[in-house]
């Protein structure tokens, strides 16, 4: 990419700068590349000297992309309806890439945004399946023969992980026929169930088919680190993902000492993930994956790399 700078006052001087396509790093600004045309050489050199340290003071400003050297496996996106006017899909892939985020778990209301990030990039788009049509769904559609339907022809493209994120509000949700059914098809299809429930509800559903996997949103979203510990303890086939958890996990980003006790006794079971559930959260997500890389620093490195990438990686790439 170039940027060219024109210098008020200058006679026409001006400088063009070569940025890497790897991102605007100031290791990445190509002094080589540098062309000045002025009337006087040395009025180029101090003009050339300005406007690079401009540009490097620009670049080393808050646009800064995110520390990429711990790459990121983010298992909670949606690309919403309301969020396609405002980014295009071009648009979310350039924010993961800016943010180091080289896979990424992505479910949607409706399908289609899912889908139109996968066609984009199928080797970082790892699709699940929904079960949210419109947003009324979610109100009912753990009981909706006209969901279940939708759900399992959808399935039938077999591209898909996982299914969910879905909602559980309270444990009753869990018993009904859709849930007994989305079980079976997902241990026959060794699909993983992207759960946002309390623990009540979790324990239901392993009740129902102790072999199904699931992935639980936020960790619970309130569980504190002791009830974690419980339902990992107790459920083989569970896993959590720690979305929405960053001022309960690093208060003033310092690592709390309760959930590093955690993360070292379970290091094989808990994931990343950001939860753009609203179109702002693509305005901050360089930041908020830079909120978890900043408390992923303050544990053993080899940790620290499965829980930003390598458990999310064998659990949901084949």
């Amino acid at each position: 990419m170039a940027v060219a700078v024109a210098v008020a006052g200058s006679d026409r001087t001006y400088a063009v700068f070569r940025i890497s396509p790897r991102g605007m790093n100031t290791s990445d600004i190509e002094s080589a590349s540098v062309q000045m045309m002025s009337r006087h050489q040395q009025t180029a050199k101090y003009l050339n000297g300005v406007i690079l340290g401009a540009l490097l003071a620009f670049f080393a400003s808050s646009t800064l992309p995110a520390d990429t050297t711990l790459p990121i496996f983010d298992t909670h996106i949606h690309y919403n309806h309301d969020n396609w006017a405002s980014f295009s899909p071009q648009a979310v892939l350039a924010l993961l890439q800016q943010a180091g985020v080289t896979r990424a778990l992505v479910s949607s209301t409706p399908d289609d945004g899912t889908l139109m990030l996968y066609r984009q990039d199928p080797k970082r788009i790892i699709p699940v399946l929904r079960p949210y049509r419109t947003p009324a769904d979610r109100v009912d559609w753990f009981r909706s023969a006209e969901v279940l339907a939708y759900i399992e022809k959808r399935l039938a493209q077999n591209i898909y992980r996982g299914i969910g994120e879905f909602h559980l509000t309270d444990v009753g949700d869990a018993a009904t026929d859709n849930i007994a059914r989305l079980i079976q098809d997902a241990v026959k299809h060794e699909l993983v169930l992207h759960v946002h429930s309390d623990a009540e509800a979790i324990r239901a559903l392993f009740a129902i088919g102790p072999q199904v996997k699931i992935l639980w949103a936020h960790a619970g979203m309130s569980a504190p680190p002791s009830l974690v510990a419980e339902l990992l303890g107790n459920h083989p086939g569970l896993w959590a993902e720690i979305s929405l958890r960053a001022g309960d996990i690093a208060p003033d980003g310092r690592l709390d000492a309760k959930w590093r006790a955690l993360f070292l006794r379970h290091p094989d079971r808990f994931m990343v993930g950001t939860d753009t559930w609203a179109t702002f959260i693509w305005s901050d997500y360089v930041e908020v994956v830079r909120e978890h890389r900043d408390w992923l620093h303050q544990l053993p490195k080899d940790i620290a790399v499965k829980i930003a990438y390598d458990n999310a990686a064998r659990l949901f790439t084949r």
